[in-house]
């Protein structure tokens, strides 16, 4: 089964929407490199490329890892996320929305889930959260080593 959680926000749908999108470096990773196509997060010496899926909408839209390069102890395929995606599906809830994420290809099947999943309550299921809700985010912020 792939990663999925599910957070709820006082953030209306379309507001949810952006701060996903436009402000991932408060919530993800402070080194983002944004191209036409999609964008490059970075963390320590790893980084994943991802591609915005054309078919997307405002509520519904997914990110296709077209590349990686993940340094994890105990992970011998640094590439084991390309060819995953993060789909995101954003509902009105009363009083603001829920965002669900679900990692596809991100399944028990594959060496980095533990790890991943970690991170993902981190990023997601909390700096993510924080963000939307206005409240102080957690972001990576190391930088690669010299």
């Amino acid at each position: 089964m792939d990663y999925t959680a599910t957070i709820t926000t006082s953030a209306p749908p379309e507001q949810a929407a952006r701060l996903i999108a436009d402000d991932l470096e408060l919530w993800w990773s402070t080194r983002v490199d944004r191209t036409t196509q999609g964008f490059i997060i970075r963390f320590n010496s790893s980084h994943a490329t991802f591609a915005l899926d054309p078919d997307s909408t405002a509520q519904s839209f997914a990110w296709n890892c077209t590349d990686a390069h993940m340094i994890m102890e105990g992970v011998d395929d640094p590439a084991e996320w390309k060819g995953t995606r993060l789909v995101w599906r954003i509902a009105s809830a009363p009083g603001g929305s829920t965002v669900t994420l679900t990692h596809e290809g991100l399944s028990p099947k594959i060496a980095c889930f533990d790890i991943c999943q970690r991170g993902w309550q981190h990023f997601f299921e909390a700096s993510l959260r924080d963000h939307l809700n206005g409240e102080i985010a957690r972001p990576e912020t190391s930088q690669p080593a010299a």
